[in-house]
This record gives C-alpha cells, structure tokens and sequence, in this order.
C-alpha cells in the first residue's frame, strides 16, 4: 500500500514538473542565434530583455548594438554577402535596396501583424510580402522649450512665415540661435524631403510604373529657399551644416535652444526636468495646414543567411510582446505597435507628443525611397543643395542637377 501511494506521488510530482515546463521552448535548450542592431531601436532595455530570453529558454543570444555610423554600412554588407546573422535591426533601406536577402515574415507572425498598427505593418510590405517587425516606429517633429517660448512671448508657429517670426523674437529674447537640425551631408537629405512635404510636394510618384522624383517642382524650389532665407537672415547658425542630431539634442536637453526638429524617441533621452518643461509640434507647412514629417522606424527582420531562423522568430516574438512594447513605450517613450495600446491610458499619459504624432503622420515623406541607392542619393542631395543655400550657385541648378541624378537610380518595384 505505501508503495502503491509513493509510485503515485512519483508519478504527480514528475507530471506536475512536466506541465511546469514552458511548452515549445526546451527543444531550443542549447542553441544559439547572433543579433545585430543600432542602440536606437535597442532602447534602454532590450539587452535587459535578451538576457532573460537567454535564461528562459536556455540558449545563447550573441547580442550587439552597433552606432549607426558604423551599422548603416555594415547591415548593407552583411546582406551583400550573406554573412550570418539571424535577427537584424534596420530601417526600410534592407527590403528596398536587398529584397532578396531577407526572409518574408507573413506566415510566421501573421497574428501579430493582424495586432499591429496596420501602416506600420504596410510600410513594411514589398509586394505582398510583410518583410520585417515593427519594433520602433518613430516619426521627426519639433519639440521646444516651454519656459524659453513663455518668457519670450513666442507663439506656435504653423507656416514658414511664422516660424521665421518665432525663430527672430526667441533669438532676440537670449541672444542665442535657438533652433537647430541636422542638416550634415548625411542627414541634409531628410530636411530637404521634409519640407518639400510641408510645401505640398510628394518626393515621389509612380507614373505608368515608373518611379519619378519631384525635385524640379516649383514647390521644391521654394523648399530650399526657405531654408537658404533662415541663414541669409542669420536666424540659425552656420555651423547647422556640420552639427550631428547628438549635438542638437544635447543642447536641448541643457537648454540652451527652444527648439529642434527631431525624432519623437529622443523624448526619452531627455533629462527628467527638461522632459517636464518640453512642448511638441508638427514642422509648420509653406500655407496653413500643411505640415510634413519623416518616418525614422526601425524593424527586426530575418536575414535568410540566418543560421536557426525558428530561434530567430521566437527571440522576435519574446521581445516583441504587448508587455514589453508596452514597457518600452512607458520607460523610453517610444511609439506603441500595436493598435490596442493607443487605448491604454498607462500609455497616453507617458507619450504627451501622440497628438502631434497623429497629425504628422499622414504627412510623411520617405527617407528611404524606392531605389537601390538611397545613400548615394543622400549625399548627392547635400552636395547639389548645400551650395545653392550658401549662396555659391543656383536653386534652379542645383535642384535640375538633383534630379538628373535621380532620374538616373534604378528602382524597386513595390
């Protein structure tokens, strides 16, 4: 009879340890998978959040976040040559400039892209193809200093006119050149389509199939002639066309300018105090109610060079939870992915900024268009404009220069 009783107990306490175990992870006990991304998208805690994946499910994560300077050219060589790599971050440039090197999502996560903001899922579709999981969306407005706006009895500018207005009475106010952007040879591009956006020019159309690049418009011209009329006017500072987003943030978050035109997830790179004393608008437009912004979204993708992509979508899947979104959205401020946390107050209360990130959205203008060559592209841009805003050449040439240039780039059927 005591036998009998202990086999049972036995037999209870192995069936119980047994349903105790996670169900699907220990066939991946042992293994190993390579990450690969920028610390943007990685935030404060995805690192944190690997490490208890590692722990979970009894693998090794080789995990790396790599700066940007040095990521945006290594991810293209990576796919270029099929080096390893199970779990890349990266932006829209990987499935425009190598469609073929990266393994569609669409029957891996399709219910959590059913979840999902649906144009953030869109944007990340080639050809029917969901190429890669949002993870963090993020869009450039302008944030400016409350107190410095008050004492300066500035007001909200919604067009050009109004912001050269703003931008003179803050500068009078402290003597300073109180608002900043990246405008380097690099990142000038982003500007550029910005405010060709909030003129009411599209970057881009497919015309019968054929993608055509509206750098030549009038709208364009009086694009840059308003960034050339800032400096002309000497309402910003020279220097804005060698200053990096890290310089212009970090004189932000001391105070020393009342506005920039950033991405929204730098909120969180915001010291607490100056996080409190920060106000948010959308880039004023050429006439009222135009406006433009620019998508800076980072997503996980995995590269078919991938050595265990069934590890690889189970890390994607662990990281890209509604707990952990949801987290990273409260701690880092950045913008939700999926549609439901837009109703969850916890959220709302965190990300002040949504309201404006609700109206620039529909203005977007694409860093990333539809061409193998974007960053080609990017520093033709600076090249042909720069002078033209220096005043060492023509708007007119500059900008019919840009466009031969553009209309020569092969593009990416979508």
């Amino acid at each position: 009879m005591k036998k009998s009783i202990a086999i049972s107990l036995v037999l209870l306490v192995s069936t119980f340890l047994f349903e105790e175990q996670p169900k699907g992870k220990s066939k991946f006990e042992g293994q190993t998978i390579v990450v690969k991304l920028s610390p943007d998208i990685a935030m404060s805690g995805l690192k944190a959040k690997t490490e208890q994946f590692e722990k979970e499910y009894g693998v090794t994560v080789d995990y790396n976040e790599i700066g940007w300077d040095v990521w945006f050219p290594q991810q293209a060589q990576i796919l270029a040559t099929d080096e390893p790599l199970d779990v890349m971050g990266n932006g829209k440039n990987a499935w425009i400039e190598f469609p073929n090197k990266l393994t569609p999502l669409s029957d891996i996560f399709p219910d959590m892209f059913n979840e999902m903001v649906p144009e953030l899922v869109e944007y990340s579709t080639l050809r029917g193809e969901v190429m890669a999981v949002p993870f963090l969306p993020s869009y450039q407005i302008i944030f400016y200093n409350k107190s410095i706006f008050e004492k300066a009895g500035a007001e909200i500018p919604e067009t050009w006119d109004e912001f050269l207005v703003t931008l003179k009475k803050l500068n009078d106010f402290n003597g300073n050149f109180n608002y900043v952007a990246d405008w380097t040879t690099e990142n000038y591009f982003l500007n550029f389509i910005l405010t060709m956006q909030s003129a009411g020019v599209k970057e881009y159309n497919w015309i019968d199939g054929k993608l055509v690049f509206n750098f030549d418009h009038p709208g364009t011209m009086k694009a840059v002639e308003f960034h050339k009329k800032m400096l002309d006017q000497g309402l910003i500072d020279p220097g804005i066309l060698v200053q990096l987003q890290q310089e212009v943030s970090s004189l932000f978050n001391q105070g020393d300018i009342a506005m920039m035109a950033m991405w929204e997830m730098y909120a969180g790179y915001l010291k607490e105090e100056q996080f409190k004393n920060t106000g948010y608008f959308a880039f004023p437009g050429m006439e009222a109610g135009m406006t433009g912004t620019l998508d800076g979204h980072e997503y996980l993708m995995i590269p078919k060079s991938a050595k265990n992509p069934e590890l690889a979508a189970e890390y994607i899947r662990y990281v890209a939870s509604h707990e952990n979104t949801k987290k990273r959205s409260i701690i880092d401020k950045s913008i939700p992915v999926y549609s439901v946390q837009f109703g969850d107050q916890e959220i709302i209360n965190a990300l002040p900024y949504l309201p404006v990130i609700d109206l620039v959205k529909k203005n977007l203008a694409d860093q990333f268009p539809p061409i193998t060559t974007t960053y080609e592209l990017r520093l033709e841009t600076a090249k042909q404009i720069h002078p033209a805003i220096l005043g060492e050449k023509s708007i007119i040439k500059a900008l019919a220069g840009l466009q031969a240039f553009a209309d020569g780039q092969k593009s990416v059927p979508q």
